[in-house]
C-alpha cells in the first residue's frame, strides 16, 4: 500500500511539474508579445476613437480614448515590473494573475465603454459599437492564446456587458444584435480553445527540440570524454608497459646475483607485486582495445577438445599450488570462434574459478553439442555468487568480496572482458550460481560446419548413388548462360545426360530436337519477361502427357506452392548447394515408378 501511495505521489508531482513548466512557457510568450500586442491595440483605439468622435461626439470619444490608452500603458508597463529577472518559476503565477486581471479590465473598458458611448436611438452608434467589440475580441485570440484564461477574461468583459446592454436598452429589432454578440462570444471561445491547443503543441514541440538538443550535447560530451579516456588509457598503457617490461628483466637478473634467503624472499614478494601490476595493465589494455574497436575476430573452425587442453595446461601450476583438481570432459566437436579470443575467454573463466575455489576443491570444464551450438561449462566448488549479483559481475570494476579494493585481487575487469570478447564472436556468456554451491560459467558457442567432413560426405553420397542417377536425362531451363554451363558441368560429372535451353525457344520444338524424353526438369522460376519456369514445366508435362519430376529454382523467398505443386515439383531457394541439388534429384526420381 505504501508503494502505491508513493507511486501516486510521484505521478502527481510529475503532473504538477509539467503544469508549472507549461505555465512558465505561456507566461514567457505573453511577456514577449506584450509590446507588439499593445501597439496593435493602440492602433484600434485611435481608429475607433476617430470614428466615434463623428458618431457620438468628441467628448465621449475623447474620454474613452484616454481610459483605453491608459490600459494600454498599463499593459506595456506590466512586463517591466518583472525585468529583471524576467519570467521565472517563482514569479510565473503572479505574472499570469496580473495579466489576467489587466485583460479583464481592458475588456471592460471596451465593452462597457462601447455601451456608454452608443445611443440606442442612433443605429449607427450601436452598429459601430458592435464592430468595435467584435474587432477587439477577435483580434485578441492570437496574442492571448498563449494563456486562455487571460483571453476568457478579455472576451467575457468585452462582449457580455455590451450584449446585455443591446438586449435590454435597444428597441426591436435592434436588440437582436445582442443575441448575435452572444453567439459570436461562444464561437470565439471555441476558436480560442483550439488555438490554445495548437499553442501548447508548439510549446511541447519546442521543449522536445530543446531536450533533443540537450541530449545530443550530452551524448557528444560523453562520446568526447570516452574518446579522451581511450586515448589516455592507450598512452598510459604504453608508457607503463615499457618500464614494467624492464623491471621483469631486472628482477630476474637480481635473483641470479644473490643466494641470501631473506633477499630471495623479498625478491619473490616484489615479483608477485610486479606480476599483479602487469595483470592489471593487461586488463586496462584489453578494455581500451575493445572500446576502440581494435579487436576484430577471425572466426575459424576449432576443435574444442584440443583447444581446451592447450588452454588448461597454463593453469595446472596455479591449480596445483592450491591442491585443486582440474578435469575436462566432452565429446569431439568443432566450433566457430577466434582461437586467440576463445583462449582468453576460457582462460579468464578458469582463472576466476581457481581464484575463488578453496584449497582441495575442484574445477571442471565440460561441454556437449546440441542444436546449433556447443554448451561449454567451467564449474567450480567455490563460495558461489548471490542471485542479485549474477548480472552485475559482468560490469567493469565490479568485485564481490573485495570491499577494500585489494589490487592483488585485480580490478574487476575479467568477466567484463569475457562478455565483450564473447559478444564479438557471437558467443553467449552467462553465469549460474548460488551461495555455497559453487559457480558455473556457461558459454554457448556456434558449431562449425566441417569442410573436410562435408567433402567426405559428398564424395560418399556420390559414390553410393552414382548408379541411381548416372542414366538420368535432365532438362535445364535457365536464361543465364553461366548457370546453365556450371550446372551442366556438375550434372555431367555425376553421369547425367544433360540438355540445356534458355527458355526463349518454343519448348515443344526443343523437345523434338532433344530426341529424348527428360527424366527430370530443372527450371529457373524467372526466365525474363517472356515466361517463367512453372509454365515451361507444365508445357513439357502436357506435351509428354506425363507428370515429369521437376525442380523449380528461385531467389524469391516469398514464393509459395499449392499442395498439388508440392507433390509434383520441388522448390529450391538460391543459392543452391550441389549436395541439396543432388538430394532433390534423387528424391524427384525416386518418387516416380521405374520401368525396366
Amino acid at each position: 500500500m505504501a508503494d502505491l501511495s508513493q507511486d501516486s505521489m510521484d505521478a502527481t508531482d510529475r503532473v504538477s511539474l509539467d503544469k508549472r513548466a507549461l505555465e512558465m512557457e505561456q507566461a514567457q510568450l505573453l511577456f514577449d508579445r506584450a509590446r507588439s500586442s499593445a501597439v496593435s491595440v493602440f492602433a484600434l483605439v485611435v481608429m475607433f476613437s476617430f470614428i466615434m468622435a463623428f458618431v457620438v461626439g468628441p467628448y465621449k470619444a475623447g474620454i474613452w480614448f484616454v481610459i483605453a490608452s491608459t490600459m494600454i500603458a498599463v499593459t506595456i508597463a506590466q512586463p517591466r515590473l518583472f525585468t529583471p529577472p524576467g519570467i521565472t518559476s517563482a514569479n510565473t503565477q503572479a505574472y499570469l494573475l496580473v495579466h489576467t486581471a489587466i485583460s479583464g479590465i481592458t475588456g471592460a473598458v471596451w465593452g462597457i465603454g462601447a455601451a456608454w458611448m452608443a445611443d440606442p436611438d442612433v443605429l449607427i452608434s450601436v452598429y459601430t459599437g458592435v464592430v468595435m467589440v467584435l474587432t477587439i475580441t477577435l483580434g485578441g485570440i492570437s496574442p492571448q492564446s498563449a494563456f486562455r484564461r487571460s483571453y476568457v477574461a478579455l472576451a467575457t468583459m468585452t462582449m457580455l456587458p455590451f450584449a446585455a446592454w443591446i438586449l435590454f436598452a435597444t428597441p426591436w429589432p435592434v436588440n437582436a444584435n445582442g443575441i448575435g454578440v452572444v453567439v459570436a462570444y461562444a464561437f470565439f471561445m471555441a476558436v480560442s480553445a483550439r488555438v490554445e491547443i495548437g499553442t501548447r503543441d508548439l510549446i511541447a514541440a519546442k521543449r522536445n527540440i530543446e531536450l533533443t538538443d540537450e541530449l545530443r550535447r550530452q551524448r557528444d560530451a560523453v562520446q568526447k570524454a570516452n574518446e579522451e579516456k581511450t586515448r589516455f588509457l592507450a598512452a598510459t598503457s604504453h608508457d607503463l608497459a615499457q618500464p614494467l617490461h624492464a623491471q621483469g628483466f631486472y628482477l630476474s637478473a637480481l635473483r641470479e646475483k644473490t643466494q641470501d634467503a631473506e633477499a630471495l624472499a623479498l625478491i619473490d614478494k616484489v615479483s608477485a607485486s610486479w606480476r599483479s601490476l602487469g595483470q592489471l595493465l593487461d586488463g586496462l589494455v584489453e578494455i581500451n582495445r575493445l572500446d576502440a574497436g581494435a579487436v576484430v575476430p577471425n572466426l575459424t573452425a576449432i576443435d574444442l577438445r584440443s583447444h581446451i587442453e592447450r588452454v588448461i595446461q597454463g593453469f595446472e601450476g596455479k591449480a596445483s599450488e592450491k591442491n585443486i583438481k582440474l578435469s575436462i570432459k566432452g565429446t569431439k566437436v568443432s566450433v566457430t570462434a577466434d582461437a586467440a579470443l576463445l583462449s582468453r575467454v576460457i582462460g579468464n573463466l578458469l582463472s576466476n574459478a581457481i581464484k575463488f575455489t578453496p584449497k582441495g576443491g575442484e574445477v571442471s570444464v565440460y561441454w556437449s553439442a546440441g542444436g546449433m551450438t556447443a554448451r561449454l561449462t567451467v564449474s567450480d566448488t567455490g563460495g558461489g555468487i548471490p542471485p542479485e549479483a549474477l548480472n552485475s559481475v559482468f560490469d567493469e570494476y565490479v568485485q564481490l568480496g573485495n570491499p577494500e579494493r585489494n589490487r592483488e585481487k585485480g580490478l574487476g575487469l575479467g568477466l567484463s572482458i569475457v562478455r565483450r570478447l564473447a559478444n564479438l564472436m557471437g558467443v553467449t556468456a552467462t553465469l549460474a550460481s548460488a551461495p555455497g554451491k559453487g559457480t558455473q560459467a556457461i558459454l554457448e558457442i556456434p558449431l562449425a560446419a566441417e569442410e573436410a567432413e562435408l567433402k567426405t560426405d559428398v564424395e560418399k553420397l556420390v559414390s553410393e548413388d552414382r548408379w541411381r542417377i548416372s542414366s538420368l536425362k535432365v532438362l535445364i531451363v535457365d536464361d543465364e548462360e553461366a548457370i546453365r554451363l556450371s550446372m551442366s558441368e556438375v550434372l555431367t560429372s555425376w553421369g547425367c545426360e544433360v540438355y540445356c535451353t534458355d527458355g526463349r525457344d518454343d519448348v515443344i520444338e526443343f523437345l523434338d530436337r532433344m530426341d529424348a524424353t527428360p527424366d527430370v526438369i530443372i527450371a529457373d522460376h524467372r526466365l525474363g519477361s517472356h515466361t517463367d519456369g512453372s509454365y515451361v514445366i507444365e508445357k513439357v508435362r502436357g506435351e509428354l502427357n506425363d507428370v515429369v519430376p521437376a525442380i523449380l529454382m528461385t531467389g524469391d523467398s516469398g514464393l509459395t506452392q499449392s499442395q498439388e505443386e508440392v507433390e509434383a515439383t520441388q522448390l529450391l531457394f538460391k543459392p543452391i548447394d550441389p549436395v541439396a541439388l543432388r538430394t532433390a534429384l534423387l528424391a524427384s526420381w525416386s518418387a516416380k515408378p521405374k520401368t525396366e
